[in-house]
């Protein structure tokens, strides 16, 4: 990364870039007479790293920010369709059950690697790529084993689909290696996250890696050639983990097949060491780059195996395993325990319950058909309550009437007291299935 584009005139801003540039002009002096030159550089490298902070969060809009931001929208919309929040709660939940109780084991097979020359390769490489993690030319040295003369090239900031690099000198070993660091910021994870399929080379390729890709062959790879012809008989080594891996053997793929990138590395034997190398190539054109390709994948290690094609394929296997309907069942059998359901005071409870309904039922309809009697006395017998002539003319009617309406009242209000006595009954046997189930829970 270029320093900032403020050109300083003074001393203190010469020897003090990063500081100066946010130091005011008046106080410079000042501050150049009254700190010790330690303190000066000390603070200085501390407002570097805050200024390479900040780079690192900044989006460059005019690299594709657009287009990342479609891929990311049809990724999720693609996933949104497949899978919901409880097919990652409780679908993988049931499906590592599954797996307990059949065995399952890793279905990839292998043997067991005799070459001692090529182990010690390998942890190498595994080396080098945990070098490529570090943000500055001294400790990049210090895990790499080299001198500061022997690193050619560090850019520790990302910027959009393009992960940190560092190109260095490996001298007992006649190469030179080419370092790519991991997912550890947001620009990262973009890149990990747009895992659109994109269509390369008669298969599909990983949206994000092979924009990295692509990048690195059209803006960096000229500048190695130069250090390599610098460097008569080195030859390249790509490696990296995770993303960093991802990208190491998408750019050995691109050197490979495409025509521009050949050229420019006619007559370098190179090869690619990915540690944890996610998925970034379909199955054949995977296959055909293992003579200069190598993943390594630690056990059971889930970046490796981690693809949309693999995340659907275990879409399937949950709903296989029916894990709904083994959940339906037993959220059934926590809302009513077995040791509840077949107690004696649960049944017990149950039939007063069942009996209070059948009671409450037979009092309302009974109840209704007094009303309904009720209601059709009142309105024959009319009259009889009405203050006319023909009322008082037949008294004795009338009295006959009125005591035969009063016994229906009377009637209706003590089937009203059953209907609430059934009711208050009902009641208080919910409330004791309710204090049982308490005592259970407790």
């Amino acid at each position: 990364m270029e320093k900032p584009c403020y050109e300083h005139t003074t001393e203190f801003g010469k020897r003090n870039p990063y500081l100066a540039a946010i130091v005011p002009d008046a106080i410079e002096n000042a501050m150049d007479a009254l700190l010790p030159d330690a303190f000066e550089a000390a603070l200085d490298r501390r407002c570097e790293r805050v200024y390479y902070k900040y780079q690192s969060f900044k989006t460059d809009l005019r690299e594709g920010i657009g287009e990342v931001a479609g891929v990311l929208f049809r990724v999720a919309r693609h996933a949104y369709e497949k899978f919901h929040i409880h097919d990652l709660v409780f679908g993988v939940y049931h499906l590592a059950l599954h797996h307990a109780t059949v065995d399952a084991v890793d279905a990839v097979e292998g043997r067991t690697v005799q070459d001692q020359e090529l182990i010690n390769s390998l942890i190498q490489a595994t080396d080098a790529a945990a070098a490529a993690y570090c943000p500055t030319r001294k400790e990049l040295c210090a895990a790499a084993g080299i001198s500061d003369a022997d690193l050619l090239l560090l850019e520790p900031v990302t910027t959009t689909t393009r992960p940190a690099y560092a190109v260095w000198v490996d001298a007992p070993r006649q190469r030179l290696v080419w370092g790519f660091r991991g997912t550890t910021d947001l620009n990262d994870m973009l890149t990990d996250a747009c895992a659109s399929c994109e269509p390369y080379a008669g298969g599909y390729a990983h949206w994000g890696m092979l924009q990295a890709a692509r990048w690195f062959a059209a803006n960096e790879l000229p500048r190695v050639r130069g250090f390599l012809d610098q460097h008569p008989g080195y030859e390249l080594l790509l490696v990296g983990h995770s993303l960093g891996a991802g990208t190491a053997a998408m750019l050995a793929h691109v050197i490979k097949n495409n025509a521009e990138a050949g050229r420019v590395m006619a007559g370098v034997k190179f090869q690619a060491v990915g540690v944890a190398t996610p998925a970034c190539l379909t199955e054949e054109l995977a296959a055909g780059c293992s003579d200069y390709v190598t993943s390594l994948v630690l056990m059971h290690d889930v970046v490796p195996r981690f693809s949309i094609h693999n995340v659907f394929a275990m879409k399937e296997e949950m709903d296989a395993t029916k894990w709904g309907d083994i959940l339906a069942d037993t959220l059934k059998d926590w809302a009513v325990p077995d040791v509840i359901e077949n107690s004696a005071t649960y049944k017990r409870l149950a039939a007063s319950s069942q009996t209070h309904a059948r009671n409450m039922r037979g009092a309302a309809a009974r109840w209704w058909l007094e009303l309904s009697s009720w209601a059709f006395s009142v309105r024959h017998y009319y009259g009889i309550l009405m203050p006319n002539s023909a009322a008082q003319q037949g008294g004795s009617v009338n009295n006959t009437a009125a005591a035969a309406t009063a016994e229906t009242v009377r009637a209706a209000m003590d089937d009203a007291r059953v209907v609430a006595d059934a009711v208050a009954g009902v009641q208080q046997g919910m409330q004791n299935v309710a204090k049982v189930r308490l005592l259970r829970l407790t």
